[in-house]
């Protein structure tokens, strides 16, 4: 599948670009925290965060090149 350029001068896709870059600062921001943490059952709820947020990720880059449901199933295996 060849990689989909940005079309930045579309509203649609300046949010999901936007959105993309908010997730992923986020979750650099978790792995931080996560690395740092000592308390156990704070760990568990930074992970479930980075998986919550690795998830929203997938999401919309799926949207993105617009893969169908069979598609999205070969991806996750």
């Amino acid at each position: 599948m060849p990689i989909v350029s940005h079309r930045l001068h579309l509203p649609a896709d300046i949010v999901r670009h936007d959105r993309t870059v908010g997730l992923v600062e986020r979750i650099l921001d978790l792995h931080k925290k996560l690395a740092t943490e000592q308390a156990q059952h704070v760990k568990t709820v930074l992970q479930r965060q980075v998986e919550a947020t690795n998830q929203e990720i997938d999401r919309l880059v799926y949207e993105l090149y617009e893969l169908t449901a069979e598609e999205i199933a070969v991806v996750e295996g």
